[in-house]
């Protein structure tokens, strides 16, 4: 690894770290002394803060892409398999706190639009397998693109909005009943 890759990599990290700890009102200058380094060095790197930001969300969806892929290129059942990809969850996902989205439109719509968009793209493998579950009778046949946008949706407002947190409902266990609710529906079997 070059050394601005290099760079780039401990950046990320540190702004990860930072931003769970101080969300967007952390600095570069923060991200600077936290690995020993001038704050020009940073900006050699990256021309502004919403560069850090909009690369530390691209790098955690490339992670959660990653994630999802190897769930359906590994072991399990089909069912198991797309519970998990629909749920899967890094740490640094839970790091991008949407619950600040307001925020990041107001402050960087660059950032916030990037969000979005992520939380939009990469669906592909998942719904090959909801397709594959439809051929092979585990699911019923659904409309693709009604239970994409179900899913899009809910996960953007567990992450954009607190009130399941204050009920004491962790944004993973609120992924898990989605599924759940999905998966077995509502009505007593």
């Amino acid at each position: 690894m070059d050394e601005q890759n290099e760079l780039r990599t401990k950046l990320r990290a540190v702004g990860m770290e930072l931003f769970r700890r101080d969300g967007l009102r952390f600095t570069m200058q923060q991200a600077a002394e936290a690995i020993h380094i001038s704050k020009k060095t940073i900006y050699a790197v990256y021309p502004s803060k919403e560069a850090l930001l909009l690369d530390m969300v691209d790098d955690a969806f490339a992670r959660i892409h990653a994630r999802k892929q190897s769930i359906i290129d590994g072991p399990g059942t089909l069912p198991d398999k797309l519970r998990a990809v629909i749920i899967a969850l890094p740490e640094e996902y839970t790091a991008l706190d949407l619950q600040q989205m307001d925020l990041l439109d107001e402050k960087y719509p660059q950032v916030a639009a990037r969000v979005r968009q992520q939380l939009e793209t990469g669906w592909e493998p998942t719904l090959a397998l909801l397709e594959q579950a439809m051929n092979e009778g585990v699911l019923r046949r659904v409309s693709l693109p009604v239970l994409q946008r179900m899913i899009s949706a809910s996960i953007e407002d567990f992450l954009a909005d607190r009130t399941l947190e204050q009920q004491g409902i962790s944004y993973t266990q609120a992924l898990d009943e989605m599924i759940s609710i999905l998966w077995e529906g509502i009505a007593v079997q």
